[in-house]
């Protein structure tokens, strides 16, 4: 009788997982779909990305790379890449709390369906989208002088800053499911973003900062993913800096993920 208890414990454990897969397919099909009907959700991080790689490069860019003693252009594309992420992770906010509102996920809940299938498909559409966001901002950085080591080095580069979008993308998935406005939640991401951003090494070494300010810049998780992925896009070590990121990255995952399904099924209660 143990045996079959066992047996059958493990169908249903592979029957709900294999469930869960699937709609988180469908979700991800969904989602996709939407933002190959509405390609300004993609301009808009790719715009941002553009944005800040020219505003920084012929505005700052000659100040900071003089000051800091670095080709200025080769500092700066990695840390866009990483903001490019980023900003695909606001989306992830942006959208979830908009289909919150709008009853989108009432119609899910009608269904059976896994709810953490709901924000699971999102947030891997979302990182699809980053994917693209991040191959263009590339192709714009080409034209504009930057080179990368390697092809090999390339891919990694747009892989990592991928991964941290993705762990950030359930850091937003968490406040839309709590606070559900899309106006509201569009205020608290720039609150967590901007901060973390600025007072980072995406856009200046953390050795030009106030002393006070430089170990919190060298380590937290925006300085460790622009470090890494410039150490993988000009080839130079960065084993540390990429353990750092993963770290950061999973961290972000234990934390958020259960924590966005069940604020997500408490609002469905």
């Amino acid at each position: 009788m143990t045996a079959m208890s066992e047996t059958a414990t493990r169908r249903s454990l592979a029957l709900r997982f294999r469930g869960v897969f699937q709609d988180t397919i469908t979700v991800l099909w969904r989602d996709t779909i939407r933002t190959m009907r509405q390609p300004d959700l993609l301009a808009f991080a790719v715009v941002m990305g553009v944005f800040f790689l020219v505003l920084f490069n012929y505005i700052f860019g000659g100040s900071i790379g003089a000051g800091a003693g670095i080709d200025y252009l080769d500092f700066l594309v990695p840390g866009v890449f990483v903001i490019t992420a980023l900003q695909g992770a606001q989306q992830t906010s942006l959208g979830l709390a908009a289909d919150l509102t709008e009853g989108v996920t009432d119609r899910f809940r009608s269904l059976p369906m896994s709810r953490a299938a709901v924000i699971a498909g999102r947030t891997i559409a979302d990182a699809v989208r980053n994917v693209a966001g991040l191959v263009l901002v590339a192709l714009v950085a080409l034209l504009m002088g930057y080179r990368f080591a390697s092809p090999l080095g390339a891919l990694g580069a747009i892989a990592l800053a991928t991964a941290v979008g993705y762990g950030f993308s359930w850091l937003g998935a968490a406040i839309a499911a709590k606070v559900r406005q899309p106006d509201v939640v569009g205020m608290l991401s720039m609150f967590w973003l901007f901060p973390l951003m600025l007072a980072s090494t995406a856009f200046a070494p953390a050795e030009t900062m106030p002393g006070w300010l430089q170990d919190f810049v060298t380590y937290q998780p925006i300085s460790a993913a622009s470090d890494a992925v410039r150490g993988l896009a000009s080839g130079s070590p960065a084993g540390g800096d990429i353990l750092l990121t993963l770290g950061w990255t999973a961290v972000l995952l234990l934390l958020f993920a259960p924590m966005s399904v069940r604020l997500y099924q408490a609002e469905a209660r």
